[in-house]
């Protein structure tokens, strides 16, 4: 049964649910009776311990559901690749038969566990889980938009793969966002980042898309709840595409 507590913060109701290894972490607006059903939700991988700091920096008023407990080097990555830190782990490809458990089980079972009918959803990530959010949309309808922060797009033969294949159905929108000093990583694979991100963004642009591009300050790790919730907020917004500004 899932684990349900009152969130701390602007009467919003948080619940655990636990699904064989997986957690997810969801973040309700209070629904009272009468009001109208939740319309969107954001499902989301981050880093453990970020999901209160990114909902606390939005306007709750959308379902966000995070989802913990996964390996991130099998899980995210689309195909096996050596690792790129000394110490580190390969990256074993595991994210096709992810993806069909995310969409075949969690997000039903959590829906239904949440009494959610979204008429839109959306798939964000960082880091590898934005990676796995380009991905995603290559293999299921199910999502209306993405976001990819700071997104590990640096990914061996990824730009090839984006480039060749077509996705089950363009996304309304798709919001991309990096670090300003993303692209000066000692790793060599690592500093082609910016460049792919931005063919990556181009891409989709050309095929009718909606997209964002963004540049933040700082490296990787810098304020990553804080570039994930302006990232959520773009997609709930549905402005008029401004690429090249800043988005608050």
């Amino acid at each position: 049964m899932p684990d349900e507590r009152q969130g701390g913060f602007h009467a919003a109701q948080n619940m655990l649910i636990t699904l064989g290894k997986y957690r997810l972490n969801c973040f309700l607006p209070e629904r009272k009776e009468g009001q109208q059903e939740v319309s969107q939700a954001v499902y989301l991988h981050t880093a453990a311990g970020e999901a209160e700091s990114v909902w606390e920096l939005t306007d709750r008023s959308f379902a966000l559901v995070v989802v913990e407990g996964i390996d991130w080097n099998r899980d995210l990555s689309p195909w096996r690749h050596e690792k790129v830190f000394a110490g580190g782990e390969d990256f074993a490809g595991g994210a096709a038969e992810y993806l069909t458990t995310l969409t075949e089980q969690l997000i039903p079972a959590t829906e239904q566990a949440l009494k959610l009918r979204p008429e839109r959803r959306y798939l964000a990530g960082y880091s590898l889980g934005a990676l796995f959010a380009v991905y995603a949309i290559y293999h299921t309808s199910l999502f209306d938009g993405i976001g990819s922060i700071s997104g590990s797009l640096w990914y061996d033969g990824f730009l090839r793969y984006v480039e060749e294949h077509t996705v089950k159905r363009n996304p309304e929108k798709i919001y991309f966002s990096l670090g300003k000093k993303e692209a000066s990583s000692a790793r060599g694979i690592m500093q082609t980042v910016l460049v792919r991100t931005k063919q990556i963004e181009e891409k989709f642009r050309n095929d009718g898309i909606d997209t964002m591009m963004e540049m933040n300050e700082g490296n990787h790790f810098t304020q990553a709840p804080e570039r994930i919730a302006k990232g959520i907020r773009w997609l709930l917004r549905s402005p008029e595409r401004t690429e090249g500004k800043e988005f608050e």
